[in-house]
C-alpha cells in the first residue's frame, strides 16, 4: 500500500486564523476580520492511497478557479478578505494523479474530511468515484445555509450525491466510533468534529505504524500537540477534544500525521517522522 501527498497549490490566511487567541467562537471571527497579518504560504493538501481495493483520494484540494470573479461569494468577508490562493491548472488534483501514472476515473472512493471550497474544488474530476461524508458534514453542506459556513455548494456538479456514514463499526482506540471502508480493516475513518461540526479523519493501518491523515483537524502537527484551536473553528471545545483523541491515537503507536496545511506534512510522510506526543501532556 502506498500513501502520497499531493500539493494542489498555496493558500494564505490571517494570522490569528492559523491560531487563535480565544476562546469563543465570535471573539475569534471577529479578530480575523481584523487581523492585519497574514500566515505563511501554506501548502493545500489531498492524499492518494494504492490499496488493492481501489484508488482512494483523501479531500480533492482547491480548484484553478478559485480565484476567477464571481467564484468566491461576493457577499462573504472572509473568502473575500481572509484567503489569498495560488492554484496553477497543472496543480489540480486530477493533473498530480496523472503524474503518479493513474487517471482521476481509476479513483474507486473520495473520502472527505470536510468541504470547505480548499479541499472541496476537485470534486468535479471524480464523477464515477463514491464520495463519502459524515451524514452531519453532508447535511451542513448541501444545505442552502452551506455558503454561510464556508461550502461553496454552488459548485457541486449535478450529479455529486456522496454517500454518507454515521460510524458503526464501533470503538478504535482513542474513539468512540469509527467506520472501515475496507474489508481488510486497514482504513478507518473516524469523527474528528470541530474545525467543522462533521469533520472526519482517515487512520491507515501500515502494520509496524499508522498514517494519520486528519485535514484540518488541526493547521499543524504543533498545533496539534498543544491543542491550539484556529480561528474560525465551528466548536473550540469539541477542537480540543479531538486533538486530545488525536494525541492519544500517537501515543499508542507510532503513528505519521498530516494535515492540510502543515508544511511538514510530506516530509514526515516521506521519511517516516512519527509524531510524538508529550508524555506528561494529557
Amino acid at each position: 500500500m502506498k500513501i502520497h501527498c499531493l500539493q494542489t497549490g498555496d493558500v494564505q490566511i490571517k494570522s490569528r486564523h492559523e491560531l487563535a487567541r480565544y476562546e469563543s467562537r465570535p471573539a475569534r471571527l471577529f479578530d480575523v476580520l481584523k487581523d492585519k497579518h497574514w500566515s505563511s504560504r501554506l501548502p493545500i493538501g489531498c492524499w492518494l492511497v494504492e490499496h488493492h481495493e481501489g484508488l482512494i483520494l483523501i479531500d480533492t484540494g482547491e480548484s484553478t478557479h478559485a480565484n476567477d470573479p464571481g467564484y468566491q461569494p461576493w457577499w462573504h468577508p472572509f473568502m473575500q478578505k481572509c484567503e489569498r490562493r495560488w492554484v496553477r491548472p497543472e496543480e489540480e488534483v486530477n493533473e498530480k494523479i496523472k503524474q503518479l501514472g493513474f487517471m482521476a476515473n481509476d479513483v474507486r472512493w473520495v473520502i472527505m474530511t470536510h468541504m470547505h471550497g480548499d479541499h472541496a474544488g476537485g470534486i468535479r474530476h471524480f464523477p464515477n468515484s463514491e464520495f463519502i461524508l459524515s451524514e452531519l458534514e453532508a447535511s451542513e453542506c448541501l444545505s442552502w445555509k452551506g455558503p454561510v459556513q464556508g461550502f461553496l455548494n454552488m459548485h457541486y456538479p449535478n450529479w455529486f450525491r456522496p454517500s454518507t456514514i454515521r460510524y458503526e463499526d464501533g470503538p478504535f482506540v482513542s474513539f468512540e466510533k469509527h467506520q472501515c471502508l475496507t474489508s481488510d480493516g486497514l482504513i478507518r475513518i473516524v469523527p474528528t468534529p470541530g474545525h467543522t461540526a462533521g469533520h472526519q479523519s482517515v487512520i491507515i493501518d501500515c502494520g509496524e505504524y499508522n498514517v494519520l491523515i486528519a485535514g484540518d483537524a488541526s493547521y499543524q502537527e504543533s498545533y496539534m500537540l498543544e491543542g491550539s484551536v484556529d480561528g474560525v473553528a465551528v466548536d473550540g471545545n469539541l477542537h480540543q477534544e479531538t486533538t486530545k483523541k488525536l494525541r492519544a491515537l500517537c501515543k499508542s503507536k507510532p503513528t505519521i500525521t498530516q494535515f492540510a496545511h502543515d508544511n511538514l506534512s510530506a516530509e514526515r510522510l516521506e521519511n517516516k517522522i512519527f509524531t510524538v506526543p508529550n508524555e506528561h501532556f494529557d
